[in-house]
């Protein structure tokens, strides 16, 4: 038996370009949060492959993805039951961009569009007085700073939530539940290639001013602390414990 098992819910898909360049989601996760002897499954949740057994799982990496947390459909509904009743056994949960939203509107909090629209780039979080004193973070680099690739934001946390961190354009970047649920607005996994093709295809769709493409590509000199996330979220996700193992 493998000394730890992890899941990957992909709630979404890369751009052909990145997916030809990095691999998708997954492959990008693994990668990042992997270790050997390790067993890690992907499961496709946005076209409706989700585990049969959750229980069997040490943690969960919900992924980022073009829904939203709030639309009506089959597979969200499903995942919002699934993170609650992982969350309930205290199972390791961690949420990226669309995943963090899914934990908010899952456990009580609110999702909507940002009144800033798109953010697209790398941004400087500003920890809270609390991130500032978690585990974790308190010895993070400054200043700390990850990829962003997202329109909509956590407008209001879930009970009993802690808020972490936030930046200029999004209000809450970062927060846990408890002491098994971490999510997080912004991109670990990503490197700037990533960044650069969606600036390229939001544009070209009309959905991002050149001006404001410009500003993003800048940002892209300075460069997230990879190795700071990936030692943080491996120590997190190793924490929990999967049901089978109790």
């Amino acid at each position: 038996m493998p000394k730890h098992r992890f899941a990957i819910l992909k709630a979404g898909t890369a751009y052909r370009d990145v997916r030809s360049r990095s691999g998708d989601f997954g492959a990008m996760f693994i990668r990042l949060l992997a270790e050997p002897g390790e067993a890690w499954d992907v499961h496709d949740v946005e076209r409706g492959q989700f585990p049969q057994d959750p229980a069997r799982y040490d943690g969960f990496v919900i992924t980022g993805g073009r829904a939203s947390a709030y639309d009506s459909l089959e597979w969200l509904s499903r995942l919002l039951d699934l993170v609650r009743q992982v969350h309930g056994r205290g199972q390791a949960l961690l949420g990226i961009c669309l995943g963090h939203q899914v934990l908010a509107q899952a456990l009580g909090g609110e999702v909507r569009p940002n009144p800033l629209g798109w953010d697209v780039g790398v941004r400087e979080l500003t920890l809270t007085p609390q991130g500032a004193t978690h585990p974790a973070l308190a010895s993070s680099p400054r200043p700390l700073c990850v990829y962003e690739l997202h329109r909509d934001v956590v407008v209001r946390l879930p009970p009993g939530a802690i808020h972490l961190a936030s930046s200029a354009q999004t209000p809450h970047e970062l927060f846990s539940l408890g002491s098994g649920t971490v999510g997080m607005q912004g991109h670990p996994e990503f490197d700037a290639g990533v960044i650069r093709s969606a600036l390229t295809k939001l544009q070209d769709a009309g959905l991002l001013p050149a001006e404001q493409g410009a500003r993003g590509e800048a940002t892209l000199l300075h460069e997230p602390p990879r190795d700071f996330f990936r030692t943080w979220l491996r120590q997190f996700l190793r924490s929990g414990k999967r049901r089978d193992a109790a």
